[in-house]
């Protein structure tokens, strides 16, 4: 799915404004490098220093990619942090400012304003309120440094007032206040396209004279200009207009923006009598709008922060979850076994596992779930406790396949599958008996540096086709002294920093480099290497799959003990 048009950064180098790019696609990388979506010419930004990911549910996240200086979001240092509106991304002197319409993130914005109770009508009247003016045509104004205090004092009421609408009464509590002299304040919900009739945010506060009616002419003029508007009706002596009015007097009125959504304009809009149409009561009312919003903006990146922590605690939690479920290396018998695991999100949709049985073989499963990310992750960790039931239910290794995708069949969502290779080898005679269904087969790795891959009859992947299809067994042999490696495609599939892919030939390549050059190194030390030599042939680029591997050395040199997993029960074939 792309990304939306109305996704921005808005690129910055000190004080001036450089660009404006729109979040294309899911994912942009920034940096020095010519070939990356967001180039930054500067020596001290990495050549690929931060990567801006699209998730499933559509929101924007940004990952530093093991920069030199680091990344920061809002002056914290990040590793990977979900971006709401308006959060500023700094690398060195650039600021990225993340710019959203609200109606893409409903987080980015202050929660919906109830409308206020249908009893109370409003007036509209369009006949004209005399010139509509703004600070631009009244020149500056000299405000009173009590009016500075009182509104130093609303600012300190706002930020300590979490709802909304409480704060929004606040506001217009002070515009009727002895202070402010207004005689009616209102915060309106104006369409800022189209002819529909704006309507109350809250009741309205009322000093004196009743709900006044509503100039359509100021209106306008405020979504037109977009800043903060003042008319009075005895500039334009029209009797009509104040026939109408409740108030049965010369008046004036202000409108200041007060939020909005693209679609909608939120005004405060206040009533005074005519004598106060000077700049200075337009000044007040638009300072008083402008702490108004920036309360609603501190409030909103306050509840964003708190649900950002939240979300990041749980997806730490299943991270840290999902880790457990990788055994630790361990040996059985002649077989030495380390396990790789690294997802390219918080959570990875990749299972591997290794089971000792009662009889001394060793069950050994490498699956990678179509999809990446929770939901990926979730089926992943379903696979983990089924393989483990099946198992200590006795099935064999073609019924506990047939099992599997019978259960998948049931569970996964339309359109997903589980590519799989599961083995049993016997530690004593190196025998290998094996399924294959969609996955990569394995390959056997000597001393020497020879790699082959293993025979396999490929079926078709797991949770595809719910049919009673006959599992194929093949069989193979590890010899003595050679290491079997199973692995997920996000090894092959690795691409480097000029977006070159390693393919099985690459791969196996690699791993016949690590096992020469490692000649009597333990299952964990060889799996230390090939993490290594994955790491250095992807240099800055980013991964974009997880990259998972189980590899068994098969020596007689191995320690006959058991690891931290219990032997489970026979698996006969």
């Amino acid at each position: 799915m792309a990304a939306t048009s109305n996704s921005f950064l808005q690129i910055r180098r000190g004080d001036q404004l450089l660009r404006v790019v729109p979040l294309i696609g899911n994912r942009m990388v920034a940096g020095r490098s010519p070939e990356v979506e967001l180039v930054l010419q500067s020596d001290t930004v990495s050549r690929q220093h931060l990567e801006l990911v699209r998730d499933e549910n559509g929101r924007w996240w940004v990952r530093d990619l093991a920069s030199r200086n680091g990344t920061a979001v809002n002056g914290q240092q990040i590793t990977a942090h979900l971006l709401t509106y308006s959060d500023v991304i700094q690398i060195e002197d650039y600021t990225l400012v993340f710019v959203r319409s609200p109606n893409d993130d409903p987080k980015a914005r202050p929660e919906p304003r109830h409308v206020a109770t249908p009893s109370i009508q409003l007036t509209m009247v369009d006949s004209p309120v005399g010139p509509v003016r703004s600070l631009r045509d009244l020149g500056a104004p000299k405000i009173d440094a009590s009016h500075l205090s009182r509104l130093v004092s609303l600012s300190a009421e706002l930020l300590a007032t979490e709802e909304s609408g409480d704060r929004l009464g606040t506001l217009c509590s002070l515009m009727i206040s002895r202070d402010m002299r207004g005689t009616a304040a209102l915060g309106l919900r104006v369409a800022v396209r189209g002819d529909d009739e704006p309507v109350l945010l809250r009741p309205p506060s009322v000093a004196s004279g009743g709900v006044p009616h509503i100039s359509r002419t100021v209106l306008r003029a405020v979504i037109a200009q977009g800043t903060p508007v003042l008319a009075s009706t005895a500039a334009s002596g029209n009797k009509d207009l104040l026939k109408l009015s409740i108030v049965v007097q010369a008046m004036s009125a202000v409108a200041v923006p007060i939020g909005g959504d693209g679609d909608h304009l939120d005004i405060l809009y206040v009533t005074f009598p005519s004598n106060y149409a000077t700049a200075e009561w337009l000044a007040l009312a638009s300072l008083a709008g402008e702490l108004y919003r920036q309360a609603d903006a501190a409030w909103v990146a306050r509840q964003a922060a708190q649900d950002q922590a939240v979300l990041e605690e749980e997806l730490e939690r299943a991270h840290d979850i999902q880790t457990r479920l990788v055994p630790d290396d361990f040996r059985v018998g002649m077989l030495d076994i380390g396990f790789g695991f690294e997802a390219c999100k918080w959570v990875g949709g990749d299972y591997v596992d290794a089971l000792p049985l009662h009889d001394g073989r060793v069950l050994i499963t490498v699956m990678d779930v179509c999809g990446k990310g929770l939901e990926a992750a979730l089926v992943a960790a379903g696979l983990h406790t089924t393989v483990h039931v099946l198992v200590h239910e006795g099935l064999g290794l073609a019924p506990l396949v047939a099992s599997l995708n019978r259960y998948l069949c049931e569970t996964l969502p339309p359109a997903s599958f589980v590519t799989m290779c599961a083995l049993v080898l016997d530690p004593e005679t190196g025998a290998i008996e094996h399924v294959n269904c969609g996955h990569p087969p394995p390959l056997v790795a000597g001393r020497s540096g020879t790699v082959r891959e293993i025979s396999i009859h490929e079926h078709a992947p797991l949770g595809f086709v719910d049919v009673d299809e006959e599992i194929i067994v093949t069989r193979d042999n590890l010899p003595m002294d050679h290491a079997l490696v199973l692995y997920t495609d996000g090894l092959s599939e690795l691409v480097d920093e000029n977006d070159e892919m390693l393919c099985v030939e690459g791969l196996s390549t690699l791993i016949g480099e690590v096992g020469a050059a490692s000649r009597n190194a333990s299952a964990t030390a060889l799996a230390s290497s090939l993490r290594g030599a994955l790491a250095a042939y992807q240099g800055t680029a980013v991964a974009a799959d997880d990259l998972s591997f189980i590899l068994v050395l098969r020596t007689a040199s191995s320690a006959m003990r058991t690891g931290p997993l219990r032997a489970a029960s026979a698996l006969t074939s």
